[in-house]
């Protein structure tokens, strides 16, 4: 990576990067903004701001330059139904929005933020982690031992 580059944990002040950086994935993903939720940028920031106080949520941002390219976050995971194991047995953390801006990709900032959240997850005593991953992030992904599990899914439109 290019030593320009430099990681830092995202402040609250900062929430409207992520939230940027977050629309901007699924703008790569195909889906216009005419696709998306009005506020959407208000929802995320939102979003931020209560997993931040509920759910151990840090972000980290990449800047160069004074500009941010890049950004991740990750948090303990809200299961979707009740947990009843103690968290020493079972806590398990979500890596979400992982993203670089296109000019900046294949200089290894991904890989940086990746670790930045494998860090703060193993520190708050997560006992695994679950990420989901586009094709084009699947390669990083799996170079830090991630593999896939047996979660099915059924589309319905």
């Amino acid at each position: 990576m290019h030593a320009d580059y430099t990681i830092h944990e995202a402040s609250a002040e900062e929430d409207a990067l992520i939230a940027h950086h977050y629309l901007a994935l699924w703008d790569s993903y195909g889906f216009s903004r005419s696709q998306h939720i009005p506020e959407s940028a208000t929802i995320v920031r939102s979003f931020i701001d209560e997993a931040r106080q509920a759910s151990e949520l840090r972000a980290f941002l990449c800047r160069t330059e004074g500009q941010a390219i890049g950004s991740a976050a990750c948090q303990v995971r809200r299961a979707p139904y009740p947990e009843v194991l103690q968290p020493e047995v079972r806590k398990i953390g979500y890596i979400w929005s992982v993203y670089v801006a296109p000019t900046h990709r294949r200089r290894g900032i991904a890989r940086r933020l990746m670790q930045a959240c494998l860090d703060h997850l193993r520190d708050i005593g997560c006992t695994s982690i679950i990420l989901h991953s586009s094709d084009a992030g699947m390669n990083l992904y799996k170079s830090f031992g991630f593999e896939g599990t047996s979660e099915l899914r059924l589309k319905l439109s």
